[in-house]
């Protein structure tokens, strides 16, 4: 085996410019590959982590069927959990608060809207969310505000209200109670997303329990994790300590089923370009490997001739590929991976085109930066591993059916 790979080596070296562009072709498409990828990854990073902190948050905990119903009849206790001894105790989750969501007909002097009316725990949700903290006039609401309301810049728009107005609420709460009652607009949202800005009012989690009659009573418990990435595993976990008859566990990715498909949509396109490049490199591969073993026919008869075996010179010919794909790879994952060292703490500026295009589905970027997680790297070692085995077959086959008589012959 050890002459065998010498020769090899030799023979690679041989043809010296044909040996150089074959892996200068395969060297540059991983790069491209991988920076592709990461560029990728880096954007789907980008925006899942925006929308788990605008107002998802990791994990969530609800009552049995309320994610489907959104009723208020599946709303949560205090009493029947000691939460914050049940959460708590978790060192993976880094904070949580409680919300009670609920809707109902908003009315200014001289309009009127239906929106989604969130009580929250004020200083609990900065630490779980940001979308009560993204203000474009006003101030924030604090749980001393008794009273008053963030309104979404949409919504305060469309009711022809702004900071220092007062707003009139209409709902029908828990048990088919009527509520209604005053606020005084404190501040106004932009959150980015489309949804929220044109239907979100917020105020204390008290005053929402006044409001819909639900009193120490709350519809959800938003975790954030210290890793969103790790949900899945975190949901199972909370779901193997809760009741599953009583409660819900839901992750991220179950809370915005549009994003994920998105995403995978979006990387098919990722993964059609990988397939075209991939495509190019066997036909690099390809031609070079058959021009090289065309060329060698005679040499491969003499070898037969003084006593190398067709299964032998199948061998060499592969270890000659193989080294040259080798070295193309760590060439190019060596590149890829000083780029993403240089650039991992860059952010690169986006267009102006592609900004809007984030912001019109509710995820505003205006920059990017490169990802590496291990994905970048393993794909284009994988997948041109995979290329370049399928395109040896045609010549390591010719070259196992060569016989002495055959090949000297050849001109």
């Amino acid at each position: 085996m050890s002459k065998l790979l010498k020769l090899a080596w030799r023979n690679v070296w041989r043809n010296r410019r044909r040996s150089l562009l074959t892996m200068g072709a395969i060297t540059f498409s991983v790069i491209i590959i991988a920076v592709t990828r990461s560029l990728q990854y880096g954007a789907y990073d980008a925006m899942e982590s925006y929308a788990v902190r605008l107002f998802t948050g990791d994990v969530q905990i609800h009552r049995a069927g309320y994610h489907e119903e959104k009723l208020l009849s599946y709303s949560l206790r205090e009493d029947e959990q000691d939460w914050p001894v049940l959460l708590e105790e978790k060192p993976w989750i880094e904070a949580y608060t409680r919300r009670l969501t609920g809707f109902g007909l908003i009315s200014s002097d001289s309009s009127s809207a239906g929106g989604m009316i969130l009580g929250i725990e004020a200083e609990a949700e900065q630490r779980v969310s940001i979308f009560a903290s993204n203000l474009c006039d006003g101030a924030a609401l604090h749980s001393r505000d008794d009273h008053a309301v963030l309104l979404g810049e949409t919504l305060a728009k469309n009711l022809n209200v702004g900071v220092g107005d007062t707003v009139a609420v209409l709902t029908q709460g828990y048990r088919n109670v009527m509520g209604a009652d005053l606020y005084a607009v404190k501040g106004l949202l932009r959150t980015g997303s489309l949804d929220l800005d044109r239907a979100l009012m917020i105020m204390r989690l008290l005053d929402a329990q006044d409001l819909f009659a639900l009193y120490g009573s709350f519809t959800e418990v938003v975790l954030r994790t210290d890793d969103y990435r790790r949900d899945v595993l975190y949901a199972r976990r909370l779901r193997a300590t809760l009741d599953e008859a009583r409660y819900e566990v839901m992750f991220w990715g179950e809370l915005l089923p549009e994003l994920r498909q998105a995403i995978v949509l979006d990387n098919v396109s990722g993964i059609v370009f990988l397939l075209f490049l991939l495509l190019l490199i066997g036909f690099e591969i390809f031609n070079t490997t058959t021009m090289s073993v065309m060329e060698r026919v005679r040499e491969f008869g003499v070898m037969q001739s003084v006593g190398m075996k067709p299964r032998q010179l199948s061998l060499l010919v592969g270890l000659e590929l193989m080294l040259k794909i080798a070295f193309a790879l760590l060439a190019g994952l060596l590149i890829t991976f000083i780029l993403a060292l240089i650039f991992q703490d860059q952010s690169l500026p986006l267009s102006q085109e592609f900004v809007e295009i984030s912001n019109s589905f509710g995820f505003p970027l205006d920059e990017l930066v490169l990802s590496t997680r291990p994905a970048v790297f393993v794909e284009p070692l994988l997948s041109v591993l995979i290329i370049a085995i399928l395109v040896m077959i045609y010549p390591i086959f010719k070259v196992w059916r060569l016989t002495p008589d055959v090949a000297l012959r050849t001109s």
